[in-house]
């Protein structure tokens, strides 16, 4: 149904990944939506590392929302998908089979593929993103950086765009600048978070955005050490699971709270592109 794209013309680090990881994770969590999270990076293992723990120690806990303990060779589901469409049969329905279920009937992954085997083309992930919009609620698509044509592809069939800058300078002015007469100047889908935000930087939000002078709204992610690690150790689904239950305020809840108002502000904004259909 809907096309959420994670993008950044930003050569540095903005903390993409990561943030689309987490959005995915916690969309499933908080709403009733089917969602398809898809790298599109070659030879990336961020989306495993992140989800899976070690082959030695794979016992994701269970819960109310059914943590599926299938795994599944996701170095192939891409490739997979790839050489049934280059024989013209891949349906939409197929591409579940090929996936690895994070909650069962609520988030679902397709890895990076590995970049030896096969030739993974641009037209083939528009073909795939568009079929999957058949099947889930809600695909998310972790873009390549910069302005190439992959990116450009998807960015031209996604309802929202969610487009990571930093608070460092030249990201404020190569942000400002695409705004203003560059490659979004023309976008009215796009949604802005600030990647591992500092509140003692200068670059505050309202500082930022008084610079930039954008209708944009501007969302602060922190960095969050606790993520990170788990990030790196395959339990992002047990953080985000116990975050849930933790009353106090704590940067942990902190950083959750963030990527909620992040997804309030996505469905906001799918919403709303809608509605000027």
């Amino acid at each position: 149904m809907s096309i959420i794209s994670f993008w950044t013309e930003d050569s540095k680090e903005t903390g993409q990944t990561s943030v689309a990881i987490a959005v995915a994770t916690q969309m499933a969590i908080q709403h009733n939506k089917k969602i398809l999270l898809i790298s599109t990076y070659a030879s990336n293992k961020e989306f495993e590392a992140a989800f899976w723990k070690p082959q030695n120690d794979r016992k994701n806990i269970l819960s109310f929302l059914n943590v599926s303990k299938k795994v599944v060779g996701l170095d192939s589901g891409v490739e997979g998908l790839m050489k049934i469409e280059g024989t013209n049969r891949l349906s939409p329905n197929m591409i579940p089979d090929y996936t690895g279920i994070i909650f069962k009937d609520r988030l679902e992954i397709l890895a990076g593929y590995n970049g030896l085997e096969t030739d993974i083309t641009d037209a083939f992930y528009v073909s795939l993103v568009k079929k999957a919009s058949q099947v889930y609620d809600i695909i998310i698509v972790d873009l390549p950086k910069g302005v190439n044509k992959l990116a450009q592809d998807i960015l031209n069939i996604s309802d929202v765009v969610v487009y990571g800058i930093t608070q460092k300078r030249h990201s404020i002015d190569q942000y400002m600048s695409s705004r203003k007469e560059g490659y979004t100047s023309k976008m009215n889908n796009l949604l802005v978070y600030i990647g591992r935000y500092d509140r003692f930087s200068k670059y505050t939000q309202k500082n930022v955005s008084r610079t930039t002078k954008t209708q944009d709204l501007l969302y602060p992610i922190v960095y969050n050490t606790l993520f990170s690690d788990a990030c790196d150790e395959g339990v992002v689904v047990d953080y985000f699971l116990k975050i849930q239950t933790v009353t106090d305020k704590n940067r942990n809840t902190d950083f959750v709270d963030e990527i909620k108002e992040l997804i309030k502000g996505i469905l906001y904004k799918i919403d709303e592109v809608l509605r000027n259909r």
